[in-house]
């Protein structure tokens, strides 16, 4: 194997793949990203068994063939070459050597034929979605998916066809138990929708990172073990959880007694201000709502309180609850209208917020106890 390639694209290449490559593997080589070189591509694949990224890059190819070099080293070592072009060759020795200016980095290597194959997937039924409507819908429910191992259920976002009359719409949803998110998105072709449909918390951030900067469309496919995204350039497999998703409507509320409309901006500096002197783990604020406005308070033992006011229009009677300053702030970053909507039922009963310009998602936070 002999190459070219613009550092630039190598160091994006790498960047992507020791995301995604094993760290802590007791196999060496899925801790390696695999390079395979023919026509007018370099082709780099990282996997952790449970996701797979594939994606090709440009590069002119002097000598095909492929190997596989730790992904975390050979990235490092790609960051700090200081030339544009950047030569890659496989020695008779086995080392892969890289050589950009004076810099040269001989590294050790393992055999392609060592790396793990990417299973197949049955792809006859795919939809497609924009990438900026599949980012805009990750953004929304990926803080809201439990990452913890214990709660196998929860640790994945759930994928739903929620098509009406008026158009292909898919659904995801993610909760901690104490929190939930939904957002959907418009779709076309076929959603094939499996018996468990579990995307694992991981999986659901690594596509988002890798759609940053593309515009266009992009291709999901569901199996019944796996699912497949793919754009130009870029393939993700990842392997669906094995695990059953919980009835989530049951814990939506149906109606509320008090609704506030805020404007999100000063919502969201009050919030942050405030939770500075935030108490405990809870990160707990208290809200109380009333028709004169929303006054945010905080106590921290041995540190002092905070306290600030947002205006808002207001329905109902006054309320005093708690809540995550962090959950509901992660709510308010990836709203994109300009004022929110808070619907609220008794001091225990969970909260909805929703964007008053966006009806495509909706998010629901459950209240602390106030000492």
């Amino acid at each position: 194997m002999d190459l070219l390639i613009h550092r630039e694209e190598l160091v994006r290449a790498l960047a992507r793949a020791q995301g995604i490559a094993e760290k802590r593997s007791t196999s060496p080589v899925l801790s390696s990203v695999l390079l395979q070189a023919s026509g007018e591509t370099l082709r780099a694949t990282a996997t952790d068994k449970a996701i797979t990224l594939i994606a090709d890059y440009a590069a002119t190819i002097k000598t095909p063939g492929e190997v596989a070099v730790d992904a975390t080293n050979f990235f490092q070592a790609a960051k700090v070459l200081r030339g544009d072009i950047v030569t890659l060759r496989l020695l008779d020795n086995g080392r892969l050597e890289v050589r950009s200016g004076s810099a040269v980095y001989n590294l050790t290597t393992f055999p392609a034929t060592e790396f793990p194959v990417t299973p197949a997937l049955d792809q006859a039924r795919t939809m497609t979605v924009d990438a900026g409507g599949l980012r805009r819908t990750i953004d929304r429910v990926h803080f809201s998916v439990a990452g913890d191992d214990n709660r196998y259920g929860l640790n994945g976002a759930h994928v739903e066809d929620t098509s009406t009359t008026d158009g292909a719409v898919v659904r995801f949803v993610g909760t901690d138990g104490n929190r939930l998110s939904w957002a959907q998105v418009p779709y076309r072709g076929e959603l094939g929708i499996g018996r468990k449909m579990l995307l694992p918390r991981k999986g659901l951030g690594e596509v988002r990172k890798l759609l940053d900067g593309y515009e266009g469309e992009v291709g999901i496919s569901f199996g019944e073990r796996a699912a497949l995204v793919q754009w130009p350039g870029v393939l993700v497999h990842v392997r669906l959880l094995e695990a059953d998703f919980p009835d989530y409507r049951q814990v939506l509320p149906t109606s509320f007694k008090r609704r506030a409309i805020i404007e999100k901006d000063a919502f969201r500096e009050a919030l942050k201000s405030v939770s500075i002197l935030a108490t405990d783990a809870s990160n707990s604020v208290k809200f109380q709502f009333s028709p004169e406005g929303l006054v945010l308070s905080a106590r921290k033992l041995d540190a002092g309180d905070s306290r600030d006011e947002v205006a808002m229009e207001y329905s109902g009677e006054p309320i005093a609850m708690g809540f995550n300053a962090r959950f509901v702030g992660e709510v308010l970053s990836v709203l994109d209208g300009t004022r929110v909507s808070v619907e609220l039922g008794d001091a225990l009963s969970p909260c909805i917020l929703r964007d008053m310009d966006d009806d495509g998602a909706l998010f629901v936070v459950m209240p602390v106890r106030l000492d």
